[in-house]
């Protein structure tokens, strides 16, 4: 039984990481660190829900208040991560379900309109038991790889093996990021790339944050694919708890007629993975029905693991306005965002539309 709920603050920092280091469920969202990453690059306030009993620590759950009227006033847990809600020491006990409901008692102080929790299904039935919904439906990909590099390898496709060997005939190669600065030559791609979703972008503080965070600790690696010594592709990853984690991967559209060019990137993490004690490989977040979800289905071998929202709704409404906008293909806002809006102005909108809304 819990005895107390608590907002944890920064002396407690270490209290917070050993829940997230024990639980089984925590993924790399969860540390207090990522907190961190999202206060420094949005300024925004991220709350950390903890519950106590016994004088420890025993589940925690992170969170981030947004007061916009147009998107809806609410609480999300977490925004630009792939996922977050609870996690807890003990499983059979009921102490996620009443970290959900001092959420929800939150939410209630704070007037918000809904909460939004993202989740692997298989982790929420504390939440749909809490009066939860499931709305937006997104995937995430998982690889086993703590068998041999060389047979997974055998066990792609046959046109993904035959992809990554002509892109490296064609003289391709990968490097890794050692430096810092080296954080610009792949914002650069992430820009171009950004403005042909018609997606805003994060400002490039998200990605230097990132880096100073995580780099220096060896959980975070940044590759390019690189032609003649310069980059056309950069590929962001983390690593946290046996786990490799795919961030973001772009390319420069103008070099896409080497086909093989995003296979070539993937592949070097798996082997990475492989050879470096990692047991798994999350493929992220991926949104349903898109191209990016076709690649990453295509024949790598991995297994689907639904990841969804979770909403629970405070007033009249029963949608998530965003959610309306996520769903609708090549929508309005979109359109506009690559047609009117100068790739010079969209790092500061980016930043101003995401520190509102969450990522989108």
């Amino acid at each position: 039984m819990v005895a107390k709920f608590h907002m944890i603050e920064e002396a407690d920092k270490k209290e917070w990481n050993e829940v997230v280091e024990s639980c089984p469920t925590a993924e790399i969202f969860h540390l207090y660190e990522w907190g961190e990453l999202v206060r420094k690059t949005y300024d925004v306030r991220v709350s950390r829900l903890a519950a106590e009993a016994n004088n420890k620590i025993v589940g925690i759950l992170p969170f981030v208040h947004f007061n916009t009227p147009f998107f809806g006033r609410k609480i999300v847990s977490l925004p630009f991560a792939d996922t977050a809600s609870f996690c807890t020491l003990h499983q059979d006990s009921n102490v996620s379900r009443e970290l959900v409901r001092e959420l929800v008692k939150s939410a209630q102080g704070l007037n918000v309109d809904f909460i939004e929790v993202r989740s692997f299904r298989e982790n929420a039935a504390d939440l749909l038991e809490t009066g939860f919904t499931e709305g937006f439906q997104a995937f995430s990909y998982r690889l086993d790889t703590r068998t041999p590099y060389d047979v997974i390898w055998n066990r792609y496709n046959k046109k993904i093996r035959h992809n990554i060997r002509k892109v490296k005939e064609s003289g391709l190669k990968i490097r890794e990021a050692r430096y810092k600065s080296e954080v610009d030559n792949y914002y650069r791609i992430y820009l171009e790339r950004m403005k042909d979703f018609g997606t805003p972008p994060a400002p490039i503080t998200y990605w230097k944050n990132m880096w100073d965070i995580f780099y220096p600790k060896g959980m975070m690696k940044l590759i390019f694919t690189v032609l003649n010594g310069q980059p056309i592709s950069g590929f962001v990853a983390l690593l946290f708890k046996k786990k490799l984690y795919f961030v973001l991967n772009v390319s420069l559209t103008g070099y896409w007629k080497y086909y093989g060019l995003n296979e070539l990137l993937f592949d070097w993490y798996i082997k990475y993975a492989c050879e470096n004690g990692y047991e798994l490989v999350d493929f992220g977040r991926t949104r349903k029905g898109t191209g990016v979800q076709r690649f990453k289905e295509k024949g790598w071998g991995v297994v689907r693991i639904p990841l969804c929202t979770y909403y629970y709704f405070l007033c009249e409404k029963t949608k998530n306005p965003l959610e309306t906008v996520l769903d609708t293909e090549a929508n309005l806002y979109s359109r506009i965002w690559r047609r009117l809006v100068p790739t010079s102005l969209t790092p500061t909108l980016g930043r101003f539309i995401r520190k509102r809304i969450g990522d989108v």
